[in-house]
């Protein structure tokens, strides 16, 4: 009797293992895409904060773009940006410490809510600028040395994604150019008014960045084809991967892709092909090459901050599962 009682609860708890183990790689899967979505959008919060950051700095460390700015009765318009930044910056926090402990929901909204607010920002400031006559000042000038800077980062992350691991030599250079393209220093610079350390530093960093790309021409254009392959092959998984969770999740892309200037998905990934290719057949001239690559995820990006926009949203109205309904998709059979 006791053996047929053994037999009877292990046969319960095997079944009871069967049932469970799709659901289990469906909430792994699940909350993947979901890490991903969060990790996203709080990339793209980070950098406008950086963006917003920067000209807020700029603006109230030049005392005649104040000036001109109070002549204009502008400066209690300015104020209540800053305090509206600050908001930015509290739910921006908000949304790495949901981030910490996984609760990737509220994660994305705290993220979605201070990325509004810091384009807001953004944008009711250069019009305040505009209205005082500041725009054309050295205060811009300011502006566009903080941006080159930046690309300059983004250009050296490039390179890192596209040269092989034993490249010790050109990875150094890599390393000493970010010394010089620290953004804090170069913000802590202009801020001093010391204009000409900051491009000196610049012209410092794109010299390495420079002998990087002689480097990477010395190894042939065969290597940098198939190392341009790789990376765009990433880039276009990445993507693939967002419009694949819209797609199991029934959301509508539509809106998404026409704030883009895309009609469809396929439209969009044959332009995306088309500029592939084009990088691809630059890798003879690989600052050619990589130039391109800097378009292209520029253009990924962009899409992918419009797709992850209409996922927060679309999540927001029917719940993570995404479905409308209480168990299909790839939130279904929640606990």
């Amino acid at each position: 009797m006791m053996n047929k009682r053994r037999i009877a609860a292990l046969a319960l708890l095997v079944s009871v293992i069967m049932a469970v183990a799709p659901t289990s790689a469906i909430f792994a899967g699940q909350a993947q895409v979901q890490a991903t979505t969060a990790e996203a959008m709080i990339e793209l919060a980070d950098r406008a904060e950086q963006q917003v950051k920067n000209l807020i700095d700029l603006v109230y460390a030049n005392d005649t773009a104040l000036q001109m700015i109070e002549d204009a009765g502008l400066l209690d318009e300015l104020e209540g940006n800053v305090t509206l930044y600050n908001q930015g910056v509290e739910n921006l926090t908000k949304a790495h410490a949901a981030l910490k402990i996984e609760d990737y929901e509220t994660a994305v909204e705290y993220a979605t809510d201070a990325l509004s607010i810091f384009r807001e920002v953004f944008s009711s400031i250069h019009i305040i600028l505009d209205k005082a006559g500041v725009q054309k000042g050295q205060l811009t000038d300011n502006q566009g040395l903080l941006e080159a800077v930046t690309r300059a980062l983004e250009r050296v992350a490039y390179l890192r994604q596209i040269l092989p691991e034993n490249a010790t030599d050109a990875l150094q250079l890599l390393d000493q150019a970010e010394a010089y393209l620290n953004i804090d220093e170069a913000r802590a610079l202009l801020l001093e008014g010391k204009t000409g350390e900051v491009i000196s530093n610049l012209d410092q960093a794109r010299e390495l960045i420079s002998q990087v790309y002689q480097y990477l021409k010395q190894l042939g254009e065969n290597s940098n084809v198939w190392r341009i392959y790789n990376y765009c092959e990433r880039t276009q998984e990445r993507i693939r991967e967002r419009f694949r969770y819209g797609s199991d999740n029934g959301v509508n892309f539509t809106s998404a892709l026409a704030s883009q200037g895309y009609q469809s998905e396929n439209e969009f990934m044959q332009a995306l092909q088309n500029m592939i290719q084009a990088a691809q057949g630059k890798a003879g001239n690989i600052q050619n090459a990589v130039q391109d690559l800097e378009a292209i995820s520029q253009m990924v990006q962009q899409m992918d901050q419009a797709l992850t926009q209409e996922i927060s949203r679309h999540q927001n109205q029917y719940g993570m599962d995404g479905s409308g309904g209480s168990g299909s998709g790839m939130g279904g059979n929640r606990p």
